[in-house]
């Protein structure tokens, strides 16, 4: 893997959005080296790196934004790095905060953003910790340390005296040990686990279960053949059934299914018959008792308007005899107690007005004379009306009705005894007819009460069938709880087996990888060190990681009797080592690193470490580090150079093409 550019925004000093490319040989190779001051941006780079590599929390980066940005509310922070992947695909990574328009933002407020484009294709993020699983796996955050570093880490490995720790720690980190310490731990868990689900289950138990089991499955067998013999009962009158259908249908030429018919018309006809006998009765009666009555109701009608009339007439003739008076009485009235019209009359006119009146009353009504037949009083009126009425509600007019149902009863009886074969049967054929219509009434009986029964029996052989099942269940669940189970035994010994093979796996990949640190600690400490020839060899334990010097005559050096540069070319060494055991294809990204070393080691470290650090080496360097005489030595491996320009009075750093010293 290579970086092929970066771009810093609203970080620190680098206000602008800030692109640094990296340029590569043919060959993939590339050394590319920075410059800047102090205070000019070199370390924001290696923060940038691990930042939009790895996120940081919001207090950090919310700390660092731009003063001037964040001062015109300005939150967003970016990072974006493009890499090279070691298939030659392209992998670019921008990460982000921003609180979008918040008013006056707290660190809180920022959301961090992921976007991951591979190949010119934007990766899907909707879950960031997928693709924040696959950064870390290409470049895990354990062992960036050896790739990543300042003179503060080398400073502080070389202070070190003690440095069993953090070797063990950074081996394991460059060889994934962490990963297969998990891996074991998880093992022991899902062991631990699977020893729980013994339970103590005794012979006893199972027994009990079985002989439950057992007599389940007797009984199903039971209702099995009850079950195949109501099948055969069934089946058997089914047919005799069909075989009594058949001979119906031969010996009457018409279905079986008329017989319902047949005796359903019948079952009217007897009905029609009974009811027409009662009707007959309640004429017979009526007839006894109240059919006088009958006879002249049909008058009462005629008899009701003779009274009325008769009723009428009579007014009429009391308002003529009365004529004079009520003439007289009508005037008086019109007159008194107060005229109703505005003229008083006078006494020729009021008379005149009085004849009129009474011609008008002598005149009557305009119909012609009542003949008076009855000529009763109001009070025999009365009792004659109210009469007439009583015999209208009486039974005596119910006899009308009960004629038209008597002939409608005879009517539907003799179309019942036309529908009916029974009656034309001879008594032989009357004999059979019935012996068939029972013989199929009792088989469809019969059929009825089998497939009851089949349905009962069905249902029960599934309730024991589910029974059964349940019972199995509960006993290959007790199997599999039990000590014995073999599977769950087996399991438990290939835990065991897988923890012991991952155990040695480590330990044999602790001594290999070990022996190698040592030689590649020692290959770069030869390269590097001032007192190179008086060192035979660096040894490392590979149990307690302790880090034991001889020299030739195979006498232990005291680390902490190495001068402070040896120390520090020692930790720029262990720190290669590390690298090269860890055999990832990662850039060297190293920040000032010879501030404390003398002319010799520098040389050294120019000369012999930076064309030898990886395939991707970035240096980052003060102008008194690399100065002109060792940028002339490195300029022939170097494929680029570029530096930090910081504006002090505006607080900005801007990147530009060139070392110090290059036009």
């Amino acid at each position: 893997m290579k970086f092929r550019k970066l771009t810093i925004e609203n970080f620190k000093s680098f206000q602008f959005a800030t692109e640094i490319r990296f340029p590569m040989d043919e060959d993939g190779r590339s050394i590319f080296l920075i410059g800047g001051m102090n205070g000019a941006g070199k370390t924001s780079i290696m923060e940038a790196i691990n930042f939009c590599l790895y996120g940081a929390k919001v207090d950090e980066i919310f700390r660092n934004i731009n003063r001037r940005e964040k001062a015109r509310g300005n939150v967003l922070v970016s990072f974006e790095l493009v890499m090279e992947m070691d298939d030659l695909s392209e992998l670019v990574v921008k990460r982000s905060w921003s609180a979008g328009v918040t008013e006056d933002p707290k660190p809180r407020d920022l959301t961090e953003r992921l976007v991951v484009v591979r190949d010119g294709k934007r990766v899907s993020v909707q879950n960031r910790e997928i693709w924040q699983d696959f950064i870390r796996s290409m470049i895990p955050p354990g062992i960036t340390q050896f790739f990543f570093f300042d003179g503060e880490k080398i400073q502080a490995i070389a202070a070190d005296d003690h440095s069993e720790v953090r070797l063990k720690s950074s081996l394991e980190a460059a060889l994934g040990i962490q990963y297969i310490n998990r891996l074991a731990t998880d093992i022991l868990y899902i062991k631990n686990e699977e020893r729980k689900g013994f339970v103590e289950i005794s012979d006893e138990d199972l027994d009990f279960k079985q002989s439950e089991l057992k007599k389940e499955r007797s009984k199903l067998t039971r209702r099995q053949k009850e079950r195949e013999q109501v099948q055969q009962e069934l089946s058997e009158f089914k047919d005799q059934l069909e075989h009594a259908r058949q001979r119906f249908s031969a010996a009457f030429h018409t279905e079986p299914e008329t017989r319902e018919t047949l005796q359903a018309n019948e079952k009217k006809r007897i009905q029609a018959s009974n009811r027409l006998a009662q009707v007959e009765s309640e004429i017979r009666t009526l007839c006894e008792k109240m059919l006088p009555f009958a006879i002249t109701g049909r008058l009462f009608g005629p008899m009701r308007q003779q009274i009325e009339a008769e009723r009428e007439s009579a007014g009429s003739e009391a308002i003529k005899e009365n004529a004079a008076f009520l003439a007289k009485k009508i005037v008086r009235v019109v007159e008194e107690p107060e005229p109703i019209y505005r003229e008083t009359l006078s006494n020729e006119k009021m008379a005149e007005l009085e004849r009129r009146i009474f011609r008008l009353l002598r005149e009557g009504d305009s119909k012609g004379e009542v003949l008076r037949i009855l000529n009763l009083s109001d009070r025999d009126a009365a009792r004659v009306l109210n009469k007439m009425e009583s015999l209208e509600n009486g039974d005596v007019f119910l006899l009308k009705p009960l004629l038209e149902e008597k002939r409608e009863l005879a009517s539907q009886v003799r179309k019942l005894e036309g529908l009916s074969q029974t009656g034309m049967m001879s008594e032989s054929e009357t004999q059979l007819f019935e012996q068939l219509n029972a013989e199929i009434e009792s088989c469809s009986t019969q059929i009825g009460r089998k497939s009851e029964q089949l349905r009962l029996l069905e249902e029960e052989l599934l309730g024991l069938e589910h029974r059964i099942t349940a019972i199995e269940m509960e006993i290959e669940r007790l199997y599999e709880r039990h000590h014995v189970s073999r599977e769950r035994a087996e399991f438990i010994q290939e835990c065991d087996a897988i923890a012991g093979v991952l155990n040695q796996f480590v330990v044999r990949l602790r001594k290999n990888k070990v022996h190698l640190l040592q030689e590649k600690t020692f290959e770069m400490y030869h390269l590097l060190s001032s007192r190179s020839g008086l060192i035979k060899d660096i040894i490392i334990d590979d149990k307690t990681y302790e880090i034991r010097i001889s020299d030739r005559n195979g006498h232990e050096i005291k680390k902490s009797g190495l001068s402070a540069g040896e120390k520090e070319v020692f930790a720029v060494s262990l720190l290669w080592g590390l690298a090269q055991t860890s055999q990832l294809k990662l850039p060297i990204v190293i920040d000032t690193p010879l501030s404390r070393l003398d002319s010799t080691h520098r040389d050294n470290i120019v000369n012999n470490y930076f064309p030898n650090a990886g395939e991707q080496v970035i240096i980052l360097s003060t102008d008194t580090e690399i100065d002109k005489n060792y940028y002339r030595t490195l300029k022939i491996f170097l494929n680029g150079a570029g530096r930090l320009v910081f504006d002090q009075q505006r607080e900005l750093t801007t990147f530009q093409e060139g070392y110090f010293w290059e036009n």
